[in-house]
């Protein structure tokens, strides 16, 4: 059948009307999509969640770019090997700094020419490179949040700072650099060590303005965590040193700081007191990690508020923020506290028990740890209902109630084996991460050593338990390494001494997820694969085991397979309708009561 095709040779064809947009934003133009060209944030980048910005026009003035150094990153990024020794990465990092002045006491490089602005640069770099320089920001920003930020939650929350990168990208100098360091530790496709080299470059250059800003603070104590965890202590003290001398030097203790800072946003507010509180917090994990009470920050009068929940956060509807005061008189009120703000309460407790801590005096042993029960337990007993579960309802665990957690039960390992039955061996020096051995005479007290034994039995069944919590291990803290490696020795030695078959056979099985877990972490963290091998020499003295019992094989694969992953907690398992029992298990409420072994008054229940 044919057809006929009818035309008007006088007319022209009718074509749709095409409204053209002359404006498109960086991100739109470089994917290649259409863009309603809507200032300051295209409804499409809004949607995806994408960085929105528009260059300016070369007829209003955008300056033709030049780029020679940022081609060099590029290269370096691109074509830099995923891994090196640390002996190369140090050298390269120790290239940064080789004339020193100093601000805040951290070393700075005076001479040679430093990246100005890094942070607006790196901006530069991806709006005026190429696609997958832009993706690669996006994505490391993406790692960062998903992996680091939940943990150590006090940068503005991701919408809120791409708003930020956008109106005031000079602001974030300092810090962006910091943050997309941090997030290619999480992802190894893209080499750190260019990353790193930027972030050093930044903080010098705000150094070299004088007067530190909140957000170099901010980028300091997040940088010297990561530094810490890379295997380089002395350097990490020394920037965290400089992050609490600049805080102090800013009054970010003092609740107006908020106000003079803040800029009139309550989110901004809020992420100053954020701030300050995880620098309180990250000094006395650390001190922890290195046995050096009392802390800084917990020898000054502070009156900044309390940062609120997370999800108010986030959604930047912040309300009016509580104080200290008002926590340390909960007993007495119906007030609810945020997850942070019950950290913050737990570390403050701990911090004035601790540093009082005479590590030589076996009576003054006793008395700490019948303060620390006393602290751990009015703690636990003061928590609202809803913050007794560790599991949120979408299924994702608090990680800011799993650190409070860890902490209770390490210092319950901690302090309750000077008294008890488990006994120390020298090996245990190897390990960087284990305290110093109690004076000889302690071995000899017998009064109550049973009761110290059976609490730390508990504490190790139950810290051991919240790491089956249906999580993604890396998103953890990496301060929970020194503190699986302090309940680890002590569980060795509870193998070596206490426990006997069949209870030995499952006992050990747990010391298994202990190391996987360390394994795992130190895939990330090099101090974290540090410990691991030194646990490794440590267990095979305690436990006897004899070379040819140890083989480590050359290819091993890679753990995050099989540990590093996104539980379903309806398939997986009930957590509500498990009883805690002596296999152990994940601690996702605790309860008040009295446990079997008579350790401290509070039960954790699976």
């Amino acid at each position: 059948m044919e057809t006929t095709t009818l035309s008007c040779p006088l007319l022209p064809l009718a074509r749709p009307s095409v409204r053209r947009v002359a404006l498109a934003c960086i991100q739109c133009r470089s994917r290649k999509v259409k863009c309603d060209a809507t200032t300051p944030f295209c409804k499409r980048c809004q949607v995806d969640g994408k960085l929105c910005g528009y260059l300016k026009s070369r007829r209003g003035g955008r300056p033709r770019r030049s780029k020679p150094q940022w081609d060099q990153l590029s290269i370096l990024v691109n074509e830099a090997p995923s891994s090196g020794t640390s002996t190369q990465r140090d050298d390269v990092l120790s290239a940064t700094s080789h004339n020193i002045s100093t601000f805040g006491g951290l070393s700075t490089d005076s001479s040679s020419q430093t990246c100005s602005d890094a942070g607006s640069r790196l901006d530069a770099f991806a709006l005026d490179g190429s696609r997958n320089t832009i993706d690669q920001s996006d994505e490391l920003l993406t790692q960062y949040y998903t992996f680091f930020h939940t943990a150590h939650p006090c940068v503005l929350p991701r919408w809120s700072l791409q708003i930020r990168r956008s109106s005031n990208p000079s602001s974030l100098d300092p810090l962006l650099p910091v943050l997309l360091y941090i997030g290619s530790i999480f992802t190894p496709s893209i080499p750190s060590t260019p990353l790193e080299i930027t972030a050093l470059q930044s903080l010098d250059s705000a150094r070299a303005r004088g007067t530190p800003s909140p957000f170099f603070i901010q980028a300091l104590v997040l940088y010297s965590i990561a530094v810490y965890w890379c295997d380089q202590t002395e350097r990490a003290l020394v920037l965290l040193d400089e992050a609490i001398q600049g805080a102090f030097e800013l009054g970010m203790h003092k609740a107006e700081f908020g106000l003079q800072y803040g800029e009139g946003n309550p989110i901004l507010e809020e992420s100053w007191r954020r701030t300050w509180w995880m620098i309180y917090v990250t000094e006395a994990h650390v001190s922890g990690s290195t046995h050096t009470f009392p802390t800084k920050t917990g020898q000054v009068q502070t009156n900044t508020e309390l940062p609120c929940e997370e999800y108010q956060y986030e959604s930047g509807s912040i309300p009016n923020p509580l104080k200290l005061e008002s926590y340390n008189v909960r007993e007495f009120s119906d007030a609810e506290f945020s997850s942070f703000a019950h950290l913050v309460g737990l570390t403050q407790g701990l911090n004035r028990i601790l540093s009082t801590r005479r590590r030589h005096d076996s009576e003054h042993a006793k008395l700490l740890c019948a303060n620390v029960d006393t602290c751990v337990t009015a703690w636990c007993s003061l928590l609202h209902k809803s913050k007794r579960k560790l599991l949120k309802d979408d299924g994702s665990v608090d990680e800011l109630l799993f650190k409070a957690n860890t902490l209770i039960f390490t210092y319950i390992v901690d302090l309750h084996r000077e008294l008890s039955t488990l006994k120390y061996s020298p090996i245990e020096a190897v390990s960087k991460c284990a305290p110093p051995a109690p004076p000889e005479n302690s071995h000899t007290i017998k009064e109550d050593t049973q009761m110290h034994t059976s609490k730390v039995l508990f504490a190790i069944e139950k810290l051991n338990g919240l790491l089956t919590l249906p999580t993604r291990l890396a998103t953890h803290t990496p301060f929970i390494i020194c503190m699986i490696a302090n309940m680890t020795i002590a569980h060795l030695s509870a193998c070596r001494y206490v426990f006997q078959e069949p209870k030995l056979s499952l006992e050990r099985e747990k010391i298994r997820l202990n190391m996987g877990v360390l394994k795992m972490l130190g895939e990330y963290w090099p101090l974290g694969e540090r410990t691991y091998g030194e646990l490794g020499i440590i267990a095979r003295e305690i436990l006897s085991l004899g070379d040819e019992e140890v083989h480590v094989s050359q290819k091993t694969p890679p753990l995050a397979d099989f540990l590093d992953i996104d539980f379903d907690v309806d398939c997986a398992f009930d957590m509500s309708d498990l009883s805690s029992n002596s296999m152990g298990g994940g601690p996702v409420e605790i309860a008040m009561g009295s446990d079997a072994c008579g350790a401290v008054g509070w039960e954790v229940n699976r």
